[in-house]
């Protein structure tokens, strides 16, 4: 018997028509290795709603099966991640990205291998979840649900405390580090990668990033605090927006470079909890837009996006310093023969990316901390349309939005990043 979940339509992502019984029956007699093995009793559901991740399907499935001659049935859990297989538009953009080549590569060939490597370090831990079957034909990735071992989700409206940012600081650099190791002991594997948010292959996404920017100067405008001074410039750099985000993605001979997660958020981490609610793990997930380029990348994203805004802007150095200690310690352990940058060469890198906070601050931080779900949808966030504007404009209502930005444009303008260069 197949339920399927309760939840509305309206709300959550329908599973993919070929996700059914006959197909996780022999996706489970493969896994087993039990050609007589049959499935009793299973359950799918949506694993997210709207709002919630922009880029794929997430489904959850619940599957009691015999194995042969077993007279008590077995129980186990898998996530189902799947493209938007019905949708031309949405589609048709990310296929431009390769984000499903991308993820089915990162998790059948290249995670298996990091964590291989982070294994043999003198402090090891699981930083993936496990990967258990990548199916090139419907373009889908199945893995064991971590919230059977109580992982969670983190609230993307809360953000992250200074306890949250360490450990996902500590994680990223162990990944930061053993993917730097993986391409030297294999040259040009990792390099490959090159169709993160933003590349030179493609800017499909433009039409986000330049209309929202528009939004931003419309909000500041209208906003007492910044005023047409600021409207101005971010009018100006709406043109140049890709074009100085994409440089920051650029590998630059001479930094330090390695393959980024390219889209690390809190909705992109689960969190495993003690009982007095502090954070004990941290598992890494959602692989679409790696890229090998500057760790800088991921840390100016993950800062804009997901770190409580005090502890973004009064301990960043701090954490910065954190990471670099966690990253020099990897690379030491792994043997790794390559260059490593003083904590100073890793700081004026990660300077030379700072444009990238602007962008993320503006574009990245306004759609992931969205709290109106209504359209919350790719179409909605992609198309200069009615519904399309509406919806840019609604998430500029925002209040922690509004807040984060009369601060943070001040700053950036002290520094120079609202300034159009060339």
């Amino acid at each position: 018997m197949v339920e399927q979940g309760k939840e509305d339509a309206t709300e959550f992502h329908p599973a993919p028509v070929w996700l059914d019984e006959p197909y996780l029956e022999r996706l489970l007699r493969d896994l087993k290795n039990d050609p007589g093995l049959r499935i009793t009793d299973l359950f799918i559901k949506p694993a997210t709603a709207k709002g919630d991740n922009y880029a794929s399907v997430m489904t959850r499935v619940r599957i009691l099966f015999l194995k042969s001659g077993a007279k008590n049935p077995e129980t186990e859990y898998y996530i189902v991640k799947t493209t938007y297989e019905n949708d031309a538009f949405a589609s048709g953009i990310f296929s431009q990205y390769q984000v499903s080549t991308t993820e089915m590569r990162m998790y059948e060939k290249i995670l298996p291998q990091l964590s291989s490597l982070i294994e043999k370090t003198r402090q090891p831990e699981k930083v993936f979840a496990k990967t258990l079957h990548v199916d090139y034909e419907h373009e889908a990735i199945i893995f064991e649900d971590l919230a059977v071992t109580k992982y969670v989700l983190a609230d993307r409206l809360v953000g992250f405390d200074l306890e949250h940012t360490r450990l996902g600081l500590r994680k990223l650099a162990k990944m930061h580090a053993a993917a730097a190791v993986l391409n030297e002991r294999q040259p040009g594997l990792l390099t490959k990668f090159d169709h993160g948010i933003f590349n030179r292959h493609t800017q499909a996404f433009a039409p986000f990033f330049v209309n929202t920017v528009g939004v931003a100067a419309d909000f500041a405008r209208e906003c007492p605090e910044l005023g047409e001074r600021y409207a101005n410039k971010l009018k100006k750099l709406q043109e140049r927006v890709m074009e100085y985000s994409t440089r920051v993605y650029d590998p630059q001979p001479g930094d330090f470079n390695t393959l980024v997660h390219g889209d690390y958020w809190v909705n992109n981490v689960m969190l495993r909890y003690g009982e007095n609610k502090e954070p004990l793990d941290m598992t890494l997930i959602d692989f679409q837009f790696c890229s090998w380029s500057s760790p800088a990348v991921d840390l100016h994203y993950f800062f804009n996006t997901s770190v409580q805004y005090d502890i973004r802007y009064e301990q960043q150095d701090a954490l910065f310093q954190y990471y670099h200690t966690v990253l020099v310690e990897t690379l030491k352990d792994l043997n790794f023969g390559g260059y490593i940058p003083t904590l100073r060469q890793f700081v004026l890198q990660l300077e030379r990316g700072r444009f990238f906070a602007v962008t993320v601050a503006l574009v990245c931080q306004a759609i992931l901390t969205n709290d109106q779900n209504a359209d919350a949808d790719f179409h909605a966030m992609m198309k200069d349309d009615e519904r399309g504007r509406n919806f840019r404009k609604v998430l500029y209502t925002n209040k922690r939005l509004q807040d984060n930005l009369k601060r943070e444009l001040p700053r950036f303008d002290r520094i120079g990043l609202l300034d159009i260069i060339d």
